[in-house]
């Protein structure tokens, strides 16, 4: 299988609002939750895999990537599709787990959730992920390869001398619920990153150089993070994440 190591998979907030899920009747709301359940879904299905945080982070783009091409409408099987990209992101990290043991872990959950007894009541096989992946690959343009914003939070942070250790964890936490949101297939990292740093700063009050704007010295603009702060916001406030 022939992947692409370029990251150029990005949409306009315009698409989004006309994503195929719209056309087929979903609405906003209805659409973001379906993506955070896929999301919450895999970083469970993660941590139960022993997977680190990039391989749950990976998944979540990928699934967010898929979600823009095909509608929840035919492709309504949440949990195959967000199984399917853990699996996927497993391998594209390097450290890859079968098929078997990620249907395993899948059973599990939905036993936990539905305090089921057995599973062999919950549709879950190995060729059906299999089968999904090609879905997943072919809508996605093979567009594999995945920034994450954490790389950028850890860099700018030194950079910027902030030695507020709060600051830090706290960037690092709206980095990881960005990932719940539609922000990473509409910004590049890099700007994702400022944006997390910026909103952590206000929390804690520490201040960020503004003479000339220290967002200038990576590449972002004031609209890209105040647009970050305003998604992570409505996260928040509608979901409760």
């Amino acid at each position: 299988m022939i992947y692409t190591a370029i990251d150029t998979f990005y949409v306009t907030e315009e698409e989004l609002i006309n994503s195929p899920s719209r056309k087929d009747g979903i609405d906003e709301l209805r659409e973001t939750a379906l993506r955070i359940h896929g999301c919450n879904l895999i970083q469970e299905s993660g941590i139960l895999l022993r997977l680190p945080q990039s391989v749950m982070a990976t998944g979540q783009v990928l699934f967010h990537r898929f979600y823009c091409k095909k509608s929840f409408a035919n492709f309504n099987n949440v949990k195959i599709v967000a199984a399917t990209c853990i699996w996927l992101a497993s391998k594209l990290e390097e450290i890859p787990r079968k098929t078997r043991h990620v249907c395993n872990v899948f059973r599990r959950m939905e036993c936990k959730r539905e305090n089921l007894v057995e599973w062999k009541h919950i549709d879950l096989k190995t060729e059906l992920i299999i089968e999904t992946e090609i879905h997943v690959l072919r809508e996605i343009g093979f567009i594999c390869h995945v920034e994450h914003p954490h790389k950028f939070v850890s860099i700018y942070i030194a950079i910027l001398e902030i030695t507020c250790p709060e600051l830090k964890q706290e960037a690092w936490n709206l980095a990881n619920d960005s990932l719940r949101t539609t922000l990473c297939v509409r910004f590049k990292s890099e700007i994702v990153a400022c944006g997390v740093i910026y909103a952590a700063a206000r929390r804690f009050q520490v201040p960020l150089p503004e003479n000339p704007p220290w967002w200038i010295a990576f590449d972002a603009d004031k609209h890209g993070i105040d647009e970050v702060c305003r998604v992570l916001a409505h996260l928040y406030v509608k979901f409760r994440i």
